[in-house]
C-alpha cells in the first residue's frame, strides 16, 4: 500500500521566488536535463502586472514543511474567455495523485471569476499543458475533466553547419528596429499575422501592448534589441523574428521567441530568409543550436518553413482544455473562422 501524505498550502510571497524556481528546475532537470527558469526572471515576472502573487500563486507543503507543489492561475485577461492552469509537483512527490488533485482544485476556484467576466453567449475554457513524458501531470488534468486538444512541438536546428545566406525577396529591407518607437507597429503586425493561428484569441490592442511590455520587462538585462529582426516592404512591417540569446539552463542555445509574416507577404520566401538571417547571427555569437515552439498542426503552413530551415522536433507538449461554459467559441479553430 502506498504511503499517504497530507499537505498544507498558503499564498506565495515574493520571498518564495528562490524555492519556487528550485522546484520548477528540479522538475525540468527530471525531464530536460537542464533548468527551465532563472530565479531573477521569475522575480521580474512576479513583480509585473499580469501575475498577482498573493492571489494567483499557491504553494503546497508536505508534513515536513518542504515545498511539494506549486500552482499558478493568473486572473483571466480580456476578452475573458480563457483561464490557464499551471501546476508542478516536486519530483519526490510527483507520484502522489492527492497533491496534483489539491493543486488543480485550487486553480479551479478561479473558474467562477472568468465565467462571471465572459461576454454573454461566449464559450469559456480552462487551458493547461504538460510535456508528453510527464504522465503524472497530464493524467491529473484528465482526472479533472480536461481533454487533450492539440500537440505543440519543440523544434531545434543545429548550427554546426553551413547556414544559407538569406535570399530576400525583391522589395524587402531589414533596417535596425527601434523597440520604443516601433513596438506598437510590430504588435499590429503580430495581431494580424496570428489571426489564422489555431487557438488564437483576439484581444484589445491595449491588452496586447500590456502583454508585450510585461514580457520585455521580464527579460530585463537579457533583452537584446540586436536580435529583433523586422523586415519591411516600403514603410510597412512585413514580418519579424525575435530571438533571445539563450535559454535558461543552457547559454549555448538561442531561442526564437516570436516569428510571423503578414498573410499578404507569405509564400515569397520572406519567412525562410528571416530564419536564415537569425540563425546565422546566433551562430556568429557562438550558439550551437536554436529552438522554438510550434503547433504541430499549424494552419498557415509554417511547419514547412521550419523544416526548410533545418528544424526538427525534439519533444512534444500536450495542450489540454476543459469547457467551463458552452457557447460561441471565440478562439480560432480553423481557417474558415478567419
Amino acid at each position: 500500500m502506498s504511503e499517504k501524505h497530507t499537505y498544507t498550502s498558503r499564498a506565495a510571497t515574493t520571498d518564495d521566488v528562490a524555492q519556487v524556481a528550485g522546484l520548477i528546475n528540479a522538475r525540468s532537470q527530471r525531464f530536460y536535463g537542464r533548468d527551465q527558469v532563472k530565479e531573477e526572471s521569475l522575480a521580474r515576472q512576479w513583480a509585473g502586472d499580469l501575475i498577482h502573487v498573493s492571489t494567483d500563486v499557491r504553494l503546497f507543503f508536505d508534513s515536513q514543511e518542504r515545498l511539494a507543489g506549486y500552482a499558478c492561475a493568473p486572473d483571466p485577461r480580456p476578452p475573458f474567455v480563457e483561464i490557464t492552469y499551471a501546476v508542478a509537483a516536486h519530483p519526490e512527490r510527483e507520484c502522489d495523485p492527492a497533491l496534483w488533485d489539491e493543486m488543480i482544485r485550487w486553480c479551479s476556484e478561479k473558474d467562477r471569476l472568468v465565467i462571471s467576466k465572459a461576454p454573454q453567449g461566449a464559450a469559456v475554457l480552462a487551458g493547461a499543458s504538460a510535456l508528453a513524458k510527464d504522465e503524472a501531470r497530464w493524467s491529473a488534468y484528465e482526472r479533472h475533466g480536461f481533454k487533450r486538444v492539440r500537440v505543440e512541438h519543440r523544434l531545434r536546428a543545429e548550427l554546426d553547419r553551413d547556414i544559407p545566406e538569406p535570399q530576400w525577396p525583391e522589395g524587402f529591407s531589414l533596417p535596425a528596429f527601434d523597440i520604443p518607437k516601433e513596438l506598437e507597429a510590430l504588435i499590429a503586425l503580430d495581431q494580424e499575422a496570428f489571426r489564422d493561428h489555431w487557438g488564437q484569441i483576439e484581444r484589445p490592442f491595449e491588452e496586447e501592448l500590456r502583454g508585450w511590455k510585461e514580457w520585455i520587462g521580464e527579460l530585463g538585462d537579457e533583452l537584446d534589441p540586436t536580435l529583433w529582426f523586422v523586415a519591411r516592404s516600403g514603410d510597412e512591417l512585413a514580418g519579424y523574428v525575435v530571438c533571445e540569446p539563450e535559454i535558461a539552463g543552457d547559454a549555448s542555445i538561442g531561442y526564437v521567441a516570436g516569428f510571423a509574416v503578414r498573410a499578404k507577404y507569405r509564400k515569397r520566401g520572406l519567412g525562410l530568409a528571416l530564419l536564415h538571417h537569425a540563425f546565422r547571427e546566433l551562430k556568429h555569437r557562438g550558439r550551437t543550436a536554436v529552438e522554438l515552439d510550434m503547433d504541430s498542426e499549424n494552419l498557415t503552413g509554417a511547419s514547412r518553413v521550419y523544416a526548410r530551415a533545418g528544424m526538427v522536433p525534439i519533444r512534444q507538449m500536450l495542450l489540454y482544455e476543459k469547457r467551463l461554459r458552452e457557447g460561441e467559441d471565440l478562439t480560432v479553430r480553423s481557417l474558415d473562422q478567419v
